[in-house]
């Protein structure tokens, strides 16, 4: 709420800055109030027809924001004075991607901003920015949502949560609707049936629950580490870890499973 009223009083005293980074957790919101910042800056409901709008993002295929997609988007666009607003709007979403060179482009624009651009970056922290970029920009950090705002979201849009689910979301409603939009709330429940199996050393039940999970996605694991933590399994979160950076290194996934959920019952 803090975020949004300065950047209402910013276009409502006219001292709009020419480059913003939006920074903080993922999953926040922070994308969400730049989308609407854009909407009104321009004057508009719809920032898809606008013609003073461009978003910039990281191709599906790649790993970094390219330098041409800044060179395209944004240096040789500025030059063109806006159409329909008196501003001309770019955002740049996860920009923690763009590399060096990527930025050392976009430093140009920054230097010397024409008057009538806005640019917001959107990134999870600052750490991968260079100096010339940070000291160039507006920083907003934004934190993560309180548990009271969380349970408050998932009330309002009768959205069912266990409370580890809730917990585990550690104030990003980004990580809930991933949960939400894949389906994953029954597995995410089995694993907190795992949990008291792993307590009650029942082996075989462990495995079979395993087996039914399949523990195919990597924020399963994430989500065990996570209630084996709440719970103060501290040895067993050590497990979730190796599992975790064994299957990154192309391990077999029956045999690390296996022995990672055998580990965590004789850490108990």
């Amino acid at each position: 709420e803090m975020q949004k009223e300065l950047l209402k009083n910013s276009i409502k005293n006219d001292k709009i800055s020419h480059a913003y980074l939006f920074y903080g957790p993922d999953g926040i919101g922070k994308k969400q109030i730049a989308l609407e910042f854009a909407k009104n800056i321009l004057g508009v409901d719809n920032l898809e027809t606008c013609v003073d709008y461009k978003y910039i993002e990281k191709l599906e295929d790649k790993k970094e924001i390219l330098v041409q997609q800044v060179r395209e988007n944004i240096t040789q666009n500025v030059v063109e004075r806006p159409i329909a607003s008196k501003k001309k709007v770019y955002i740049i979403n996860d920009a923690n991607l763009l590399n060096d060179v990527g930025q050392n482009a976009l430093l140009k624009t920054l230097e010397e901003p024409p008057s009538y651009i806005v640019i917001i970056l959107i990134a999870s922290n600052t750490s991968s920015f260079l100096s010339t970029i940070l000291s160039r920009v507006s920083k907003l950090k934004f934190n993560s949502l309180k548990q009271s705002e969380i349970i408050n979201y998932v009330q309002e849009n009768g959205i069912k949560f266990s409370q580890n689910i809730i917990n585990f979301s550690q104030g990003s409603i980004g990580k809930l609707h991933y949960i939400l939009d894949n389906n994953l709330q029954n597995d995410f429940e089995k694993i907190d049936e795992l949990l008291e199996n792993i307590k009650l050393k029942k082996i075989s039940k462990v495995m079979d629950i395993a087996k039914d999970v399949g523990f195919n996605n990597i924020i399963y694991l994430e989500y065990l580490e996570f209630v084996l933590y709440d719970n103060k399994m501290y040895n067993a979160c050590l497990e979730i870890k190796t599992a975790i950076a064994r299957l990154k290194m192309n391990g077999n996934y029956d045999i690390v499973i296996d022995n990672m959920l055998l580990r965590c019952i004789e850490s108990v």
